[in-house]
């Protein structure tokens, strides 16, 4: 590699760290555990439906982002009307970009964050925009719930996803559920899911 090109390298990675600068609450969640309480309360959104758009881009301070816009079912938190669409944009790329002079922008998202795909249907608990137009879910991959064939699990296969919580308040079938390892019913965590924000307010 030449000097030239080591430079080049070396800032297309400086504008990828100081892009991630911009978000540090989402970043720092990639290291905390939360469980479904946790995430519950964070979210100020709890977005289920279809993911219909996924596309990415640079914005006009020429920071990468993916944008995802999810026709909206419901949202436990009412903050998103159903049949609406819900658009965010999470920091970095889908895949490394050729730009088209012989470089290749590397400034995809982290790992840890949630991926999208069109056609998904998912359950999203979302943060609030964390500045600057960019936002994501609580805790990243944590926080993104895909719903197949009546089951529903995050990236994470739901690991952890009940440690911790409080059982006094819940029903058998609830408490059921939360000893379920691996995805889960869609209907019965949804039905906690609105629990858990009812119990918050």
């Amino acid at each position: 590699m030449t000097r030239s090109q080591w430079f080049k390298r070396l800032s297309a990675l400086c504008l990828v760290s100081a892009s991630l600068l911009l978000t540090p609450a989402a970043v720092a969640q990639k290291h905390l555990k939360q469980n479904l309480s946790q995430l519950t309360n964070q979210a100020s959104s709890i977005v289920s439906g279809q993911v219909v758009s996924v596309t990415d881009g640079f914005d006009e301070r020429k920071r990468p982002y993916t944008q995802i816009t999810i026709r909206v079912g419901m949202d436990a938190k009412n903050k998103h009307k159903a049949g609406s669409e819900y658009t965010f944009r999470q920091f970095g790329l889908l895949k490394p970009r050729s730009m088209g002079n012989g470089k290749v922008y590397l400034g995809v998202s982290p790992e840890g964050f949630a991926r999208w795909s069109v056609g998904e249907q998912v359950v999203a608990f979302m943060n609030p925009d964390l500045g600057a137009g960019l936002t994501s879910t609580v805790g990243l991959e944590q926080g993104k719930f895909i719903v197949q064939n009546g089951k529903v699990s995050n990236q994470l296969g739901n690991i952890g996803l009940f440690d911790g919580m409080n059982t006094q308040s819940l029903s058998p079938e609830e408490q059921s559920l939360i000893t379920t390892a691996g995805a889960v019913d869609a209907a019965a965590f949804m039905s906690l899911v609105g629990k858990l924000v009812q119990e918050a307010k």
